[in-house]
């Protein structure tokens, strides 16, 4: 019977993650179709998308991540001085973003083709993101999947109903997909403030230490968000740069990269089973490699299946009901899929020297990230256009790879020649 609420709170997490990116994926059907969203105007839609994905780890640096571990460490009058204290750079960051990029409007105009109001539109929503995270940080460690639950799935009902209204019966395009996100956004900022005000989080003492050790801990956070970003990302902007039709390359490349994400929740999924997993082998007394080894076979076999069989799936979506004006990726979405599998299989190396810690190597590991993925972008695209951007996309996850493996061979060494169990190591 003890196990009930756990196995009940795991399922509610587990649905509403689903839930939420599952029902805004078949979506896709939908905008794709010409009459409502144009590929030019998906194009648009993804370099927006891909700009709130640049700013989120400026802005929110590492205090969501610090405040999931300072909720248990700190006082009820600590953690509400280092709650308010939190906001102090989000807010700041904004207010600097928006002025950036409102400076350099007309090149980003003449470069990408991002209209005038995103300066502003931008930063708020990531503000509002990041408010909307904390509200989740602060359900899971409230242990509230109730709560998890609601705020997840509104923001996403909200959002996904919105767009279609807008979209669709007021035909306002991609500008409805755009307000679709604001005012659901925003709403659960609002929320999210009455939650925060309600439970005494807010309105403490700014504290300057807080300030220093934040600042401090986000230069390996900013750095490692920005090498996923320039491998995941930074290839739409590079393509947008490149190509003089006004996105509409942008618009048919991004359509096949989001179905290839299907792999990062498969990925993500199972990930929720093994990390624990291992991560208590790691903290025992003896930590047992040949488990490891097992799980790792395991993991890379489900992910090897699941690759094959999204390769097989994303043509049969195309051709029963995505538009043919998007019909030019089938050429090269195969590349986007077999990226994501040596991500998936690079992350199971990378968390060790998260889980030790080793952030020199962290840093190392993302500053190569950035210069390997953007260096294969910027010659690829440039001379081979989108074909050459999701060539790219794939070449940089296998050298990522093999950097990886260079970086955590003391441990995978272990894992693969080790047939004991041995105490456990930091080396």
């Amino acid at each position: 019977m003890g196990k009930r609420p756990v196995v009940r709170s795991i399922g509610i997490y587990t649905f509403t993650n689903f839930f939420s990116k599952g029902i805004s994926f078949l979506l896709i059907f939908i905008y794709t179709n010409p009459k409502f969203i144009t590929p030019a105007e998906n194009g648009l839609l993804s370099l927006f998308n891909n700009g709130l994905t640049f700013l989120m780890p400026f802005l929110a640096m590492g205090i969501i991540h610090s405040t999931s571990t300072d909720f248990f460490k700190l006082n009820k009058t600590e953690f509400r001085d280092f709650f308010t204290t939190g906001f102090v750079m989000p807010v700041t960051v904004m207010f600097l973003s928006a002025l950036l990029l409102y400076i350099f409007r007309d090149q980003l105009l003449t470069n990408f083709g991002l209209p005038y109001f995103f300066f502003w539109i931008i930063p708020l929503i990531t503000f509002f993101n990041f408010c909307n995270e904390q509200l989740l940080n602060l359900a899971r460690s409230n242990n509230n999947p109730g709560l998890y639950m609601r705020v997840n799935m509104s923001k996403g009902l909200m959002e996904i109903c919105l767009s279609v209204i807008l979209v669709v019966w007021f035909a306002w395009r991609w500008e409805g997909r755009v307000a679709g996100i604001l005012v659901a956004f925003g709403l659960t900022t609002l929320w999210a403030l009455y939650y925060f005000k309600q439970q005494g989080y807010l309105f403490g003492k700014i504290r300057k230490h807080y300030l220093v050790n934040e600042l401090m801990y986000a230069v390996p956070v900013i750095t490692m968000q920005a090498s996923i970003y320039s491998v995941n990302a930074s290839d739409k902007f590079f393509l947008s740069h490149f190509t003089n039709d006004n996105n509409t390359t942008v618009g048919v490349y991004s359509i096949a990269f989001i179905f290839a994400t299907v792999l990062l929740m498969l990925c993500n999924g199972m990930l929720q089973y093994f990390f624990p997993k291992i991560y208590a082998n790691l903290s025992s007394g003896q930590i047992n490699y040949r488990s490891i080894k097992k799980q790792f076979l395991l993991f890379a076999s489900l992910m090897a299946g699941g690759t094959l069989f999204i390769i097989f799936l994303i043509p049969l979506c195309y051709n029963l009901g995505i538009n043919e004006q998007y019909h030019a990726a089938l050429d090269y979405y195969y590349y986007f899929c077999i990226g994501f599998f040596f991500w998936a299989v690079n992350y199971f190396f990378y968390s060790f020297l998260l889980y030790y810690k080793r952030k020199k190597m962290l840093l190392a590991l993302s500053l190569c990230s950035m210069a390997v993925s953007l260096t294969l972008y910027y010659f690829a695209i440039k001379h081979y256009g989108a074909e050459g951007g999701a060539k790219a996309h794939a070449g940089a996850h296998i050298l990522m790879f093999i950097l990886t493996l260079f970086f955590t061979r003391t441990y995978w060494k272990k894992i693969f020649f080790t047939g004991n169990s041995t105490p456990p190591t930091n080396s």
